[in-house]
């Protein structure tokens, strides 16, 4: 019997250390990491389908929804037609009315509205361009919180009070942002050359309007300002998250309810930019001079547009490696495509030295000369389709991002599809991107502004090291980890 336990107990510790060295290898092959070789292929990117629903009240209030159920909240973003591009003969006042819708509706103050949100676990967002206004409700998907959230958020946007006694204070802040623009060279530059860009014209001006302008506005203005373009026919709303596409309509329906009745103002007329280019030279006391070229370009909605938002981007890359990485003589440039609703213009911008500002100007219109009639190589346009495709998931990574997208596809009549831009830029070729650049772009019509200190011009520095550009780099002999 003796041996019979033995045996028995012996049996049982062997199996024990069997099935113990099986769970230690099952652990240890869990936790060797796998490698996948660089020439393998790569395994594609789990592309996340987000349709678009579209819907339009009968009092003309365009919605467009996206449903993402992953979390139980959502954003919704109503814009309407209200920049400050809106009130040209009345500098200011679409910033004024912006600024004075949040600040009461009947009964609750400002600092009410906001604990309100805040006890609701609500968030509310607001912002102005030149050519509209934006603000944005993020908000718990439960019936419960999002109800007294939305019905608050409408009245904001609806039923404001438009305060008499917080006008001084609105105003005192506008002039506060106009005195900041002062203060800024780079500010001043950008709206130096708008004004080339734009003589005349409405977007040539601050987006918080004059000092003068600001100084003669009454809060009646205020109110038929609101009335005219805070209005359901000119008003856009995206709704994004865990919503049903039932819930999505009644959301969208109550909103346009809230606003006052009314169509679309009328559209920000286009700007017609003079034929000419012109160099405008502002002398200010500075350790930099800032340059800043322009030039006009398409609209958003443009079949070329997506062909030249990449080849500012190519050519942005182009400026960063000639002018910091070879010469030295920039830590940061950029290229930009703006889209504006009545016009878009291409534009660069840096800083440099004062005493080679002229040189590299004239550098940077060589390099764009060159560009015109080479076009982009195959190289820079693999390069630039591979961060495009890559990038699309991670700019759809939030709601607040799809409906930022969502909000572009509404303003610019855009397909109904969030892929579209992706899609497009990837079917382009080097002679597509070429010639799209070649049918709207020249190489001496730039608009440039140079603000700086006047001084003594010199030639540019040969290419290579230089202690500007060395100061950009890690040394050599520091080694990430």
């Amino acid at each position: 019997m003796d041996k019979l336990k033995g045996l028995i107990n012996g049996l049982i510790m062997a199996g024990m250390l069997l099935s113990a060295q099986a769970h230690a290898a099952a652990i240890t092959a869990l936790q060797k990491p796998v490698l996948q070789s660089l020439n393998e292929p790569q395994t594609p990117a789990i592309h996340r389908t987000l349709s678009i629903k579209g819907y339009k009240t009968l009092s003309e209030t365009k919605i467009l929804f996206i449903r993402t159920p992953g979390l139980p909240m959502f954003d919704a973003l109503v814009s309407f037609a209200a920049g400050s591009a809106h009130t040209p003969q009345q500098p200011g006042l679409a910033a004024v009315t912006f600024s004075l819708l949040n600040e009461g509706v009947a009964g609750k103050d400002v600092n009410a509205i906001q604990a309100t949100f805040d006890n609701l676990g609500a968030r509310l967002v607001m912002d102005i361009s030149q050519d509209r206004s934006l603000f944005s409700l993020r908000s718990l998907s439960d019936e419960a919180r999002r109800t007294p959230a939305l019905e608050l958020f409408a009245q904001v946007l609806g039923k404001p009070l438009l305060p008499e006694e917080s006008l001084p204070a609105v105003k005192s802040q506008l002039q506060y942002f106009l005195d900041l623009e002062d203060q800024s060279h780079a500010l001043q530059a950008r709206q130096a050359n708008l004004g080339q860009l734009f003589p005349g014209h409405h977007y040539a001006q601050s987006l918080y309007g004059t000092r003068a302008g600001l100084a003669s506005i009454t809060r009646t203005q205020a109110q038929a300002f609101h009335r005219m373009a805070y209005t359901t026919g000119n008003a856009l709303i995206t709704l994004v998250g865990d919503l049903t596409e039932e819930e999505a309509q009644r959301i969208g329906a109550q909103i346009s309810a809230a606003l006052p009745q009314g169509p679309a103002i009328a559209a920000i007329q286009p700007v017609t930019s003079p034929v000419s280019p012109n160099l405008l030279r502002i002398e200010r006391p500075s350790t930099q001079a800032y340059l800043r070229l322009a030039q006009p370009s398409v609209l958003r909605s443009s079949p070329d547009y997506v062909a030249l938002r990449m080849a500012s981007q190519i050519f942005a890359t182009r400026l960063m490696n000639e002018l910091r990485e070879r010469r030295g003589l920039t830590y940061h440039v950029e290229s930009d495509l703006s889209a504006l609703q009545a016009h878009a213009a291409l534009s660069i911008e840096l800083q440099t030295r004062p005493e080679q500002a002229d040189a590299v100007l004239a550098h940077i219109k060589t390099m764009f000369s060159d560009f015109l009639a080479q076009g982009p190589t195959q190289q820079e346009l693999d390069d630039i389709q591979q961060h495009l495709a890559g990038s699309a998931p991670l700019g759809r990574a939030t709601n607040a991002q799809i409906s930022g997208q969502l909000h572009n596809i509404g303003v610019h009549d855009l397909p109904l599809d969030l892929d579209f831009p992706t899609q497009a830029g990837l079917k382009l070729n080097p002679a597509s991107i070429k010639n799209a650049l070649n049918r709207h772009h020249h190489a001496e019509q730039w608009r440039v502004v140079i603000l700086g200190p006047k001084t003594d011009q010199q030639s540019l520095p040969a290419p290579g090291e230089s202690a500007t550009n060395t100061m950009c780099r890690a040394p050599g002999k520091i080694v990430a980890s």
